[in-house]
Parts: C-alpha cells; sequence; structure tokens
C-alpha cells in the first residue's frame, strides 16, 4: 500500500468510526489537524474530543457527515497544500495589574503612540475572578473560570483530592488542572508554531504546548526577556514562531503595596511604558531584517482597586475556621467549604456582615459567569469595593501588614477598577479606531482570525471585536 492510499485508508477508517459514533484514537498529528477542519465544517454543533479519544455527536444526517469526510481525503493528503490565509505573525505582551486608566493618569507616550497608529480599547474587561491565573488563562483560551478550571489562584479539586497553588511547579506543570484549549494548542495542532515566555498555562505538559517556552522563574529582567522575544522571531523561517506571547509582571506588584494612584505606582508604569517604547523599535527591526510583518498587542489581566486605611474584615473574627474543611483564595475573594453541619450557620454569620458579600454556590450574579465547576466550593466571599477581606492568623504568619493593604483585585469584573487595557498595532490593525469596553474572552478568537486557524469553541464571541481588523 503507498502511503498516499494508507492515508486515505486511515481516513476512511476515521469516517467509519465517527458514522459508528465510536471513540477514536488520533495516531497522527495530521488527524487532529484534519479534525480541525471537520470542527470548522460543523461550526457550533456539538463536537467534542479530549488528548486520548473523541467523540462526533451531530443532527446532520450521515451522508453529510460523510461527504465532509471525503473532501477531508483531499484536504489532508501527503502533497496535498492546505489553503491558509497569509501568513501574520502576533506578539502579545501582558503586563499584570495595569489599570485601564494609568495611560490617562500617568506619562505614557508610547502606549498613546500605539493608540494613534492602531487600537485602543476603552477598557479590557476580566472575567471573575478578577485574579491573574484565571484571567491570563481566560485571554488564551476564551474561556470563562468556571469552565477552564482555574477558578483561583488557589483551589481544591475534589475529585482529583488535589491542592492547586500557582507557586507549586508541579502542579502548575500538570495539564489535569488545565481544561480547555489554550490558542497555542490549536496553533500547534495546525501546524503553527507558537512560543511562551512566562504566560500562565503555557508550563503545562499538555502534548500541542508551545514549542519555544520559557517557565516562570524570579530573576529574569524584562530586557532579557525582550531579548529572548526578539531571539524567537529572528529564527530562520521553518522554525519561526508566528504566535508569542510574554509576561511582565507589573504593574501589579507596585499596585498592591502602594496603592494603584501613588508615585510609585507612576514610576513603574512610566518605565513600563518605554520599554513599551523599546519593543515597538526592535519589532521594527525585525520586520526590516527578516522581511515580515508582525501585530503587536498588549493586554493585561485585570486593574486594581485603592484600599483606604483600615477598611478590612478578617473572615476568622466572623466565623470558626476550625469548623471550614477548605478554604481558598486571597483578598478580597475567598472560596470556602465549611463542615457540612456548619454551612447554614457560617453563611449567616457572614450574610450579616458588613463590608463583604456572600455567595451559595450556583447562585451568584449572571454576569459573574461562576459557581458551576467541581472546584468552586460552597460559599464564595467577596469584600466591597473598596474594602479587603484577610485571615488574621495567616496574615500576620505570612509577614503580611494587615493593618493596611493599599490596593488589591479580583471583584465583580464590572467595576471598572478592576478593568484593563487592550492595545494592538500592526498590518492587520485599523488605525486611530477606539473600541469599546469587551470581555478578554474574546481576545483568543481575534487572535485565531489573524493567525487564520480554526478556533474551537468558547465562551467568547470574536464579532463584539471585529471591529479592530480592517475590512470590517
Amino acid at each position: 500500500m503507498t502511503a498516499a492510499s494508507a492515508h486515505h485508508a486511515g481516513w476512511l477508517r476515521l469516517g467509519c468510526v465517527i458514522l459508528s459514533n465510536q471513540p477514536v484514537k488520533w495516531e497522527k498529528p495530521c488527524h487532529r489537524q484534519g479534525f480541525s477542519y471537520l470542527r470548522f465544517a460543523f461550526g457550533s454543533m456539538p463536537v467534542k474530543f479530549t488528548h486520548h479519544a473523541s467523540r462526533v455527536t451531530n443532527t446532520m444526517s450521515k451522508a453529510s457527515i460523510f461527504a465532509i469526510l471525503l473532501s477531508l481525503l483531499t484536504a489532508c493528503s501527503p502533497g496535498t497544500k492546505v489553503t491558509r490565509a497569509p501568513e501574520s505573525y502576533v506578539v502579545v505582551l501582558s503586563m499584570d495589574g495595569f489599570r485601564w486608566d494609568y495611560p490617562d493618569r500617568y506619562y505614557t507616550p508610547n502606549l498613546d503612540k500605539m493608540a494613534r497608529t492602531g487600537v485602543k480599547a476603552a477598557s479590557l474587561q476580566p472575567s471573575y475572578p478578577t485574579k491573574t491565573f484565571p484571567n491570563h488563562y481566560s485571554i488564551a483560551t476564551g474561556l470563562y473560570p468556571d469552565h477552564h478550571g482555574i477558578v483561583q489562584n488557589s483551589f481544591y479539586d475534589p475529585k482529583l483530592d488535589r491542592v492547586f497553588r500557582m507557586g507549586v511547579r508541579s502542579a502548575v506543570e500538570d495539564s489535569i488542572f488545565w481544561e480547555g484549549e489554550a490558542i497555542w494548542e490549536t496553533a500547534e495542532m495546525q501546524g503553527v508554531k507558537t512560543a511562551s515566555y512566562f504566560w500562565v498555562g503555557s508550563e503545562s505538559n499538555e502534548t500541542y504546548r508551545p514549542g519555544f517556552r520559557k517557565f516562570y522563574e524570579d530573576g529574569f529582567s524584562y530586557v532579557q526577556q525582550i531579548d529572548t522575544v526578539m531571539h524567537w522571531l529572528s529564527l530562520p523561517i521553518t522554525q519561526r514562531p508566528r504566535l508569542v506571547m510574554f509576561y511582565f509582571n507589573e504593574p501589579d506588584g507596585v499596585g498592591h503595596n502602594s496603592g494603584p494612584e501613588s508615585q510609585e505606582t507612576k514610576k513603574v508604569v512610566e518605565e513600563l511604558d518605554q520599554l513599551v517604547g523599546m519593543i515597538s523599535a526592535r519589532l521594527k527591526g525585525v520586520e526590516k531584517k527578516e522581511k515580515i510583518r508582525i501585530n503587536f498587542i498588549i493586554v493585561s489581566d485585570h486593574g486594581m482597586g485603592f484600599i483606604p486605611e483600615g477598611n478590612q474584615v478578617f473572615l476568622d473574627e466572623v466565623i470558626d475556621l476550625k469548623r471550614v474543611r477548605r478554604i481558598n483564595g486571597g483578598n478580597p475573594v475567598f472560596i470556602l467549604e465549611p463542615d457540612s453541619g456548619y454551612l447554614e450557620e457560617a453563611y449567616r454569620l457572614l450574610s450579616t456582615t458588613r463590608h463583604i458579600r456572600v455567595w451559595e454556590k450556583g447562585k451568584l450574579p449572571d454576569h459573574y459567569h461562576y459557581g458551576t465547576h467541581q472546584r468552586i466550593p460552597a460559599l464564595i466571599v467577596e469584600a466591597d469595593s473598596a474594602w479587603g477581606v484577610e485571615i488574621r492568623r495567616r496574615a500576620k504568619g505570612e509577614g503580611i501588614k494587615i493593618e493596611y493593604t493599599r490596593g488589591t483585585h479580583g471583584y465583580d469584573p464590572v467595576n471598572k477598577d478592576m478593568h484593563g487595557i487592550f492595545y494592538a498595532t500592526g498590518p492587520v490593525f485599523k488605525q486611530g479606531f477606539i473600541q469599546p469596553t469587551f470581555e478578554n474572552v474574546a481576545i483568543y478568537g481575534l487572535l485565531a482570525r489573524i493567525l487564520g486557524i480554526n478556533p474551537t469553541k468558547t465562551d467568547g464571541n470574536f464579532m463584539t471585536i471585529n471591529g479592530v481588523l480592517k475590512g470590517y
């Protein structure tokens, strides 16, 4: 049997299995790539797959399904070139905790230039809870935390009987915690090379992970990160990633320590803006040298809220934490599982305490899109805006200055102080366009469109931001 006939036979076997509604084991990368085209053809109809087995169910006739499969015999045949959109390169930078109005408050000429020559959003609305890990992974997957599983910076999974913490390497690298399909997985499955420098979720041991990646660790300067990004973009074309995502950990830290409207935050924001200018200039140099065009996008995961001195509620002064089996999260949002006999009393005590709100699982406001995942426990506690909630015993043990927390995030995603930024410039983007506020789950679809790849189904809606692109 020739290679081509064997390849066709493989797709025919796949067709027979799908028609009989049996699990499919993907043996070759092309089969998974082909499934992306199958998924594209079916559109929004139910099509489900995992990394090890897949099952297709829908309301189409079997004859229609088989017709699509026959077209795939040609689309994925050896020697048959799949038509793609013209190759575009995309570089995405996230600056942690960069609030939407920092460019209005502080001197940011390079971000201002991006707004003039490209696109700026009024603000970028985060997902709930408005924390770092959940939102970076929402940007990457287009899913709310309730659907991608990273429901807090730390959480307990009752089915796995395991705790996830963002600082624990064994947890961060374990793919079992990371649900959904990140944009780098979608791209790599379809033959588009990707790279990540510290992006949340990219360190997991998924099969289709970024071809180039750096794991998070302290001690790397921003300039070192920029150097590596430029090196990746200057690799030979057969090795070069078309999607590069990287992460700066400020101005989040200074916002927490000094507050979002402090002189310290002003200084850091203005330093970051100078780095934006450096990146833009160096990208221009790579474009000229490599004769490519690069689209540059800047986002942030959330904003930062100010907390006046003394505005703290301590959970261990409200409820008996010895009767709480699990408590995770951090100021201003905690998720907790009281003992079965203490749930009702704990809820009553929390609900009658000023400056905090408490919800039972499944009863949060609709716009939170939060409360169905197994990793979310019985109660969710959130401080009011401009208030913090903490555990006095834990705060003392970790050396936290509990008397005065100047800045934090995690609140209601419609709270404007929680909103981040979105700037974009490059050949695919309009010039001088102001995009109304949009949810960060729409970014996955935007990246897929620019890269010319077929997206998976997400919570985001690309059509809400298609106006940022030329031709719309």
